[in-house]
This record gives structure tokens, C-alpha cells and sequence, in this order.
């Protein structure tokens, strides 16, 4: 390559890094939140922000009539940021995100975070009318119902997966139909209750329900004595 050519190929590429950098163009952030996104009243959350070794400041927001605000920052280099909020109640309960600072010019901003806090209203029920015991292949159906509170959305959840939300009518109950299930399904449920004109703030959780996705099939009936006819019990 000339001399020439070089030098029009390094003003070329420098060139494209300056726009870059002043367009933004860095990765995006990436948000979660420890423990769970689900939080119970006057309980505590740490939300992460994960950006670049050269960011060297995190911004983290939320939304608030439409409109992202500015909750807390946090300066220095670093790749992730903690931001904890304590205690979760109905001011800190919301759809969050985050940005970071790198040279001159802001990041993108994460993709939305939803952070729910439990409590507000009485626990629903939560039963299983196929027992609690599933062979892999068939279809599990919850039901979370509410004795008293009127609610027109329910959620089932379970940690380490993910949550599961329907609308019904009757506002007192709801069905939630897993399956095919194989082992992964296997672990505690529980249910809440919720309006969806104030989506961040549920009920208390249900009382547990244990799935258990077996590989194993049922005991079959085992034949005894001499050989000849045989019938289970019951059998006439």
C-alpha cells in the first residue's frame, strides 16, 4: 500500500472512531437485580450495572410519568456499579435502567428493569389439581385464587425462572397451565395477586407449592402367589 493510501486509511479510521465516540456508540449496559426482582415491603435490593472498564460514571433511572429520572449515581472506573435501594416500598417500586459514562459521551440506555415489592394485599391460595408429583411429558395446572380481594392479575413465580402473569374476568381466580414438563419444572412455586393500574405493587405471596418432575415412572402392582388368574384389588 502507498504512503498515500496509508495515510487516507488512518484518516479514515480515526474518523470513524470520532463519530463513534461522539455518537455513544458503546455497548449497552447491562441491569439485574440481587436477590430477586421481587422484593418484599421495607425488604432491600441491590441493582446491578454492568458497562466497561473504562466507564467512570453510572447513572441509574426511573421512570416516572413517562419520563426517566435520575435516582443515583455512582463515580469511578469500574465494569459494574451497585446501587441498593432500601427499603423497597411504594416510592421505590418501578421500572428501572441504567447508563454509563465513557470519555465524553453517555451509553445507551439497559433494557428495562421491573422492580415488584409484595405485601400490599392478603396472601392468595395457590393448589394444583394434579397433585404434586409430575412424570416428564405431562401438564401441570396451578390455581391461584383470593377469597376476599377482587384482583385482575395474578402471577406465578418460582426462583430461577421465570414469572408467569394472567388476566381473567372473574378477578378471583386464575389457571396457570406448565407443560410439557420435564425436570427443570421441578421446585416452589407461589402466587400473588395484583390490579393492573398499579402493576409494581402485589400481594403477599401464597403459601408454597413443591413440584416435583420425576424421571421415574409410579410402582406398578406386583403379582403374587400361584399362576392362574389375577386381578387387581378391587377388580371384581
Amino acid at each position: 500500500m502507498a504512503p498515500r493510501d496509508i495515510t487516507l486509511f488512518c484518516l479514515v479510521l480515526c474518523l470513524g472512531q470520532k463519530i463513534q465516540a461522539q455518537d455513544g456508540n458503546f455497548p449497552i449496559p447491562i441491569i439485574s437485580a440481587t436477590p430477586s426482582s421481587v422484593i418484599p415491603w421495607n425488604g432491600s435490593v441491590k441493582i446491578l450495572c454492568r458497562g466497561t472498564l473504562e466507564s467512570y460514571l453510572y447513572q441509574l433511572e426511573i421512570l416516572e410519568n413517562l419520563t426517566y429520572k435520575q435516582v443515583e449515581k455512582q463515580l469511578g472506573f469500574q465494569e459494574v456499579a451497585e446501587f441498593v435501594i432500601n427499603p423497597m416500598d411504594t416510592n421505590t417500586a418501578g421500572r428501572y435502567q441504567c447508563r454509563y459514562r465513557r470519555e465524553r459521551h453517555w451509553s445507551a440506555p439497559s433494557e428495562a428493569l421491573e422492580l415488584v415489592v409484595t405485601g400490599l394485599y392478603d396472601k392468595p391460595f395457590l393448589s394444583t389439581n394434579g397433585g404434586h408429583v409430575a412424570m416428564p411429558g405431562e401438564n401441570i395446572s396451578f390455581q391461584c385464587s383470593s377469597a376476599h380481594m377482587s384482583f385482575d392479575r395474578f402471577s406465578l413465580s418460582r426462583p430461577g425462572g421465570p414469572t408467569l402473569s394472567r388476566h381473567r374476568d372473574a378477578r378471583l381466580q386464575v389457571d396457570f397451565t406448565l407443560g410439557p414438563v420435564n425436570l427443570s419444572f421441578s421446585g416452589v412455586y407461589t402466587c400473588y395477586g395484583w390490579h393492573s393500574g398499579r402493576p409494581y405493587l402485589w400481594s403477599a405471596p401464597s403459601d408454597a407449592l413443591e413440584l416435583v418432575v420425576t424421571g421415574r415412572h409410579p410402582p406398578q402392582p406386583r403379582r403374587v402367589g400361584c399362576p392362574g388368574p389375577w386381578h387387581q384389588a378391587g377388580e371384581q
